[in-house]
């Protein structure tokens, strides 16, 4: 019997990673229903961090539209109206740049970080809609 049990554990380990993976990547792929028949000025899939829960590439979907910011992943989508955000910057980290998301509203995490592969396209953006960039 244990014999039988050490030998599953190895598939029971792979489902677990491969379904995780899945949830992640699939579901952040999903668009909402504010999204549909609008273009994107820009999309990426990168990481994030959110409230100390941190997500790397490539399990966050980034995508900003003229009038906000979607940010996905699993069944959790996060619509940002560029008028809600207070300022963003540019941080460097050990190995990384992140964008930080700095906002007023209190249903959404305080602490948004986007690991994004091209922050200076998305910095660039978000000064075109007059929010203080810092």
């Amino acid at each position: 019997m244990s014999e039988l049990l050490l030998s599953i554990i190895p598939v029971i380990v792979l489902f677990v990673v491969l379904s995780s993976f899945a949830y992640f990547y699939l579901g952040g792929r999903k668009k909402d229903q504010l999204e549909e028949g609008k273009v994107p000025l820009f999309q990426e899939q990168c990481g994030g961090r959110f409230d100390g829960f941190n997500l790397t590439i490539p399990f966050v979907r980034h995508t900003m539209y003229q009038e906000f910011i979607v940010i996905g992943y699993g069944k959790k989508r996060y619509i940002i109206n560029y008028t809600d955000l207070n300022s963003v910057s540019l941080k460097r980290y050990l190995f990384s740049k992140g964008i930080i998301y700095s906002h007023s509203r209190v249903d959404l995490p305080r602490s948004i970080i986007i690991w994004s592969r091209s922050p200076e396209k998305v910095i660039e953006l978000i000064k075109d809609k007059n929010i203080e960039v810092e």
